[in-house]
């Protein structure tokens, strides 16, 4: 008497658990080697306080842009317009371009620049507790340059600025969600409640924004930046 063989489909539906089982056994063992490694997935880290004032002037898009980013890892804290009514303020004490002649030619014409965009800032609460303290941002580019075609070179160097703005937004994101801010919170939470003073304190700025001047935005590849000495823009 032969017995019925058992169809594909009956094999398929009782190896398919065993196979799930061990997809998931995988899925978690990457994950806790990643985790161990010091790799984290990406997701919302929310900054560590209700509401931020951002002392970065909001009518030029580098200001807007970090607003915007702020508001996207952490929906719950509420950007306020006066220092005041903030719990943290982050102050900008700095913001500028800089264009360096890198390589000339035969003729003594520049044939490449390097640009650069610096940020200098810093995190403070309510009382001046500094949760992060003076620190500078640098982003560099280098731009190849052609006098034949001016025109084109200041519209490819604004793009170049542009972008490295960008990233400077998205490396302040990543600083004011690092855990040792967390923890300087935590410690500033405890003094204002009345415990140890442990931080150190800086006299909390009422307002120390500024529009930047049009020649932000006026890029000039036959001199220097109007206003400013031959090294770059500095404000």
């Amino acid at each position: 008497m032969r017995l019925p063989m058992p169809s594909c489909n009956s094999r398929r539906s009782r190896g398919a658990p065993a196979a799930a089982w061990l997809r998931a056994a995988c899925a978690a063992l990457l994950l806790g080697t990643l985790a161990a490694c010091g790799f984290q997935l990406r997701g919302t880290t929310p900054l560590p306080f209700d509401t931020l004032y951002v002392d970065i002037p909001d009518n030029r898009k580098f200001g807007a842009d970090v607003r915007r980013a702020i508001q996207a890892v952490s929906p719950d804290t509420r950007l306020v317009t006066s220092p005041e009514q903030a719990q943290a303020q982050l102050q900008q004490l700095s913001l500028h371009r800089e264009r360096r002649e890198v390589s000339l030619n035969a003729q003594g014409r520049v044939e490449e620049y390097e640009l650069s965009v610096l940020f200098r800032f810093r995190l403070v609460d309510s009382l001046g507790q500094v949760l992060i303290p003076d620190t500078l941002l640098v982003a560099t580019r280098d731009m190849q340059y052609d006098a034949q075609v001016v025109q084109a070179k200041e519209g490819e160097m604004e793009t170049l600025y542009q972008d490295m703005e960008r990233s400077l937004v998205a490396r302040i994101v990543r600083r004011l969600t690092a855990p040792d801010v967390r923890e300087a919170a935590a410690l500033a939470a405890a003094a204002r409640a009345g415990g140890p003073q442990e931080l150190p304190v800086v006299a909390p700025s009422t307002s120390r924004t500024r529009a930047m001047p049009d020649d932000w935005d006026d890029v000039n590849l036959d001199g220097a930046y109007p206003g400013s000495s031959p090294g770059g823009l500095g404000l």
